[in-house]
C-alpha cells in the first residue's frame, strides 16, 4: 500500500485547530440508554434513563401510580427568578453552566450528587399530597421575567390562597433602588418579591401577582430589617433560603396559622 505524503503543518494553507467542530462541542452530555422489548407489539425500543433493576412482572409495566418529577420545571423558574445568576448556581452545586443550562432544558439529565445538591440549594422537595416536587421556600426573588415569577407565585401560595402587598415604612424614605412585595401565604413562611424601581415588570406586579392588597405601610424597623435581610439573601446562592429562613423563625408568631399582615 502506498504511503501518503507526509506534509509539514507549517505549510498548509489552514490554521490548525480543535477537530471538534461548533456542533459537536455543544451536544447534550450523554445519556444512559436501555433497550427494553415490549411484549404488547413484539418491537424492541430504545428508552433514556437507566435501565430497571431485576425482574419485573406484567402487572409491574404498568403501575398503578408514578410520581411526577417536575424538578427541571420548578428549578428553571427559581432560577430565573434567584438573585445569583446561572452561572454562580452552577458553581455552587458542581457542574458547568452548561451542564445546568441542559438540565432546565430538560434535554440532558444530571447525576444523582448535582440533582440533589441543586434541588437543596433551592429549596425544591417533593410534596406528597401534590405528587409532585414543589419550591418550599422561603426565598428572595427578582421580578425578572414575568412568566417565571407567576409560576413561582402560583406554587408557593398555593394557586394564590395569600394577600401579598408592597413593604414601605410607616415614616422615612422608602429603598431608592428596590420595591419590596411581601408573599404571605397562609401558615406559610414568607418569602419576599425584590422588583427594581423604573423597570417595566415592577409596574407590573399588581396584574402579576394574584389577589395583589396594594402598599401596606410597616414600622421602620421592620422595613429595616426586610432590607437587610435581603440584602444578606443576595449575597451567594446558598444564602438565600438560609437567611430567608431565618427571618421567617424572627417572625413565626406573626405568619403560623394565618396570612400574615404585617403593621
Amino acid at each position: 500500500m502506498r504511503t501518503p505524503p507526509s506534509i509539514p503543518l507549517e505549510d498548509v494553507d489552514w490554521e490548525v485547530g480543535p477537530w471538534l467542530s461548533s456542533w459537536e462541542i455543544s451536544l447534550p452530555p450523554d445519556r444512559p440508554r436501555y433497550f427494553h422489548h415490549d411484549n404488547l407489539c413484539g418491537r424492541t425500543w430504545l428508552l433514556s434513563g437507566e435501565e430497571p433493576l431485576g425482574d419485573m412482572d406484567d402487572d409491574d409495566e404498568f403501575p398503578a401510580y408514578e410520581e411526577h418529577d417536575n424538578t427541571a420545571e420548578i428549578a428553571k423558574n427559581l432560577v430565573a427568578c434567584w438573585p445569583n445568576p446561572p452561572k454562580e448556581i452552577a458553581a455552587t452545586v458542581g457542574v458547568t453552566l452548561r451542564q445546568l443550562q441542559w438540565f432546565l432544558s430538560e434535554r440532558s439529565s444530571l447525576d444523582r450528587t448535582a440533582r440533589y445538591d441543586l434541588s437543596r440549594l433551592l429549596g425544591v422537595a417533593y410534596d406528597e399530597r401534590m405528587g409532585g416536587y414543589t419550591p418550599s421556600g422561603p426565598y428572595v426573588l427578582i421580578a425578572r421575567k414575568a412568566q417565571a415569577l407567576d409560576a413561582i407565585y402560583q406554587e408557593i401560595s398555593g394557586a394564590g390562597d395569600a394577600c401579598p402587598c408592597e413593604l414601605v415604612p410607616a415614616q422615612g424614605e422608602a429603598d431608592p433602588s428596590w420595591r419590596y412585595v411581601l408573599i404571605n401565604a397562609y401558615g406559610t413562611p414568607p418569602t419576599v418579591v425584590m422588583a427594581r424601581r423604573g423597570e417595566a415588570i415592577a409596574e407590573r406586579l399588581p396584574d402579576l401577582i394574584m389577589n395583589y392588597e396594594g402598599i401596606r405601610p410597616v414600622s421602620p424597623t421592620f422595613y429595616r430589617d426586610v432590607v437587610t435581610t435581603c440584602a444578606r439573601a443576595c449575597q451567594t446562592p446558598q444564602a438565600n433560603v438560609r437567611e430567608m429562613t431565618e427571618f421567617a423563625k424572627r417572625y413565626e408568631r406573626h405568619w403560623i396559622d394565618c396570612a400574615w399582615l404585617p403593621d
